[in-house]
């Protein structure tokens, strides 16, 4: 039988090694080799990867599964980092699942201020000094509303625990009132009838993902598709150096579309919509939560690669921390009268 504990503990050790050291490479670049001119870009990346670090950290602390099974789904975590209680596990996983959506609205942000940048520069003071917390506050905001919305209705109770208790134990062996679990079952069956109704609970929870993350996703789309038709006539004043970095940052914007669009939405939209079709499945998922953790390398490959600046940095420390460079070894020549150093 597959241990999906086990596949689920590599993927997220892995995630772990790449997401940090990835994260904290741009962010020593960032705040020491990084030129100005990237302005509160640069306070917008800090946090970006300073989040990414954290999700990565409570991936590898707590090991978080997923399972989908007909109308519903769980995530639980088959690990008591710390000995911690049962209520205090359930409640740290609802801060990793809001985690989530604090990296898509700080990246929704980063879509933002670039936009401002190339149409509105006179408003970036906006992004800058105290300003700065107005847009850690909107993403703190939907942070609390994507992780309470989840810890408040998607609450255990005795039908999603009877649910999903043979799957759990099926699959993984696991008692599931014994373990920090969030359930989201969207229908709930009549005894002793066909009829089945809503569980508004969950539905509302369902609800809830749909308005944040569309509401991210669209801000990406609209500033990214104005950013990619409209900003050559607004570059044509800008220097040389100034529409080589935007043209390269906007690069990094449209992949950071793409990429999240393939590894975070979409999992996650198959996850909270597939439920309502209430199809006769079960099917682990623990591999997609470790996959979210590695999103935060990517976006970090993305930077490093288009953007010149993180690049030359990048190049530069691995120059000075190369072992095997060459060392220049001076000769002392000594000439009747004088002394000569000869390279």
């Amino acid at each position: 039988m597959i241990n999906w504990f086990e596949i689920n503990k590599i993927v997220s050790q892995f995630g772990f090694f790449i997401t940090t050291s990835s994260q904290l490479t741009v962010i020593f670049l960032t705040l020491l080799f990084v030129r100005k001119d990237l302005g509160a870009y640069k306070h917008l990346v800090v946090l970006f990867s300073t989040v990414g670090v954290l999700f990565a950290i409570l991936e590898f602390l707590l090991y978080p599964g997923l399972h989908l099974h007909n109308a519903g789904y769980i995530v639980y975590i088959n690990n008591r980092p710390f000995d911690a209680s049962k209520p205090l596990l359930t409640l740290i996983l609802a801060v990793y699942c809001s985690l989530y959506c604090t990296a898509i609205s700080l990246l929704a942000v980063q879509f933002v201020y670039r936009y401002i940048a190339v149409f509105y520069p006179i408003h970036l003071k906006y992004f800058d000094k105290w300003y700065l917390l107005i847009w850690v506050c909107y993403a703190v905001w939907f942070e609390f509303q994507w992780g309470g919305g989840i810890f408040k209705f998607d609450e255990v109770d005795d039908y999603s625990e009877e649910y999903t208790r043979q799957t759990m134990m099926d699959y993984y062996q696991i008692d599931v009132s014994e373990v920090p679990c969030l359930v989201n079952v969207v229908y709930q069956t009549i005894p002793n009838s066909t009829d089945t109704f809503i569980r508004w609970n969950n539905a509302f929870n369902t609800l809830n993902m749909t308005f944040v993350g569309t509401l991210q996703y669209s801000i990406m789309i609209f500033c990214g598709y104005k950013l990619y038709y409209k900003m050559e006539e607004k570059l044509s004043i800008c220097s040389d150096d100034s529409r080589k970095l935007h043209r390269q940052i906007v690069k990094t914007l449209l992949l950071q579309i793409i990429t999240p669009t393939i590894v975070m939405y979409s999992p996650v939209f198959l996850v909270i919509y597939l439920p309502l079709l209430n199809l006769d499945f079960s099917l682990p998922m623990g591999i997609f939560l470790g996959i979210f953790s590695l999103y935060p390398a990517l976006d970090a490959f993305i930077l490093m690669y288009v953007v010149t600046d993180y690049r030359r940095a990048l190049k530069d420390v691995l120059k000075v921390l190369n072992p095997f460079k060459k060392v220049t070894v001076s000769t002392l020549v000594v000439i009747p009268g004088q002394a000569q150093f000869i390279p």
